[in-house]
């Protein structure tokens, strides 16, 4: 069993499961700030996956044992991602739609490239580069090509999902930097436990206390939406991410799972939340998938 974790066969096949639960959360999140504030959301949805990963170190089924080790790298990473990451992304995807955000988050792996280049010293090959410069090209034409896109409009929209992407980038680094000391369960109940204490903290000083989740309670749609942001988002997706992060440079990896996101989170938006669909979407999509698929191939 241990072989088969190791083997490129695992390790790309856990990529899809990923995107397709990320992709998926955008309209997760749209459905959810339908009746919670952000803060809520936030709260509510790193609760479920921090008490998910207690349960299980509870009852052992997992080892989570941080003494001995540094905690620089693991304590940035839960810092980055949910701390910071979170609340820039919800509110811009609740301010623009859910394949516009689904689309800019795509552009996280070339924040990524970016920051390795300028901060630590990573190269990459010119087919890299390529492979995530094509998925680029393919955001800029599902968004801009969109009837009725216009930026002024949600200019605040696209600034906070800005800081996610600065956000997305560092922390790319910083997960794969702690992976040298944690393995991905240690890095992803790290940043789950720091998530639920930061955002209820947050939650309870904006006076909302326990509201959301009585809202949930009373509203099944609402409940199952908080529930696949908590269970799938925030506990399989991230302990995907943070395990291919441990194994493939930081870049490619970024590239392979936000890109994947959005694809699905755009056809998502497309078929279930109303967003405009037309060429322009295909285009994008094709490039978009190709930059995947060129990315999966390279080494480094």
């Amino acid at each position: 069993m241990q072989k088969f974790t190791q083997s490129k066969i695992f390790l790309y096949g856990m990529i899809p499961v990923c995107s397709l639960c990320w992709g998926f959360s955008f309209l997760g999140t749209k459905v959810a700030l339908q009746q919670l504030e952000t803060m809520q959301l936030l709260a509510m949805r790193w609760t479920v996956g921090a008490l998910i990963f207690l349960l299980l170190g509870l009852f052992r089924v997992i080892n989570l044992n941080f003494k001995g080790r540094p905690m620089k790298w693991l304590l940035l990473t839960g810092l980055l991602q949910p701390c910071i990451y979170s609340p820039f992304e919800t509110i811009g995807v609740d301010l623009t739609t859910a394949s516009e955000s689904a689309i800019l988050i795509a552009t996280i792996p070339l924040m990524v490239l970016v920051i390795g280049e300028l901060f630590f010293h990573r190269k990459t090959s010119g087919m890299t580069k390529l492979s995530i410069v094509m998925a680029f090209a393919g955001v800029v034409i599902c968004i801009a090509f969109a009837p009725g896109f216009s930026l002024g409009g949600k200019a605040f929209g696209f600034l906070m999902l800005g800081g996610a992407i600065l956000a997305g980038g560092f922390y790319s680094y910083a997960s794969s930097l702690a992976s040298e000391n944690y393995n991905a369960i240690e890095i992803t109940a790290s940043i789950a436990i720091m998530g639920c204490i930061c955002f209820n903290a947050m939650s309870f000083a904006m006076g909302y206390g326990l509201s959301g989740w009585q809202a949930c309670f009373g509203d099944g749609k609402l409940l199952l939406s908080v529930l696949f942001l908590g269970v799938c988002c925030s506990c399989l997706c991230y302990l995907i991410f943070n395990y291919v992060l441990g194994k493939l440079p930081p870049a490619i990896a970024t590239n392979l799972v936000a890109n994947g996101t959005t694809a699905v989170g755009v056809l998502a938006g497309c078929m279930m939340g109303g967003d405009p669909f037309g060429w322009y979407t295909v285009v994008g999509l094709a490039l978009t998938i190709t930059g995947i698929v060129l990315s999966s191939t390279q080494k480094s």
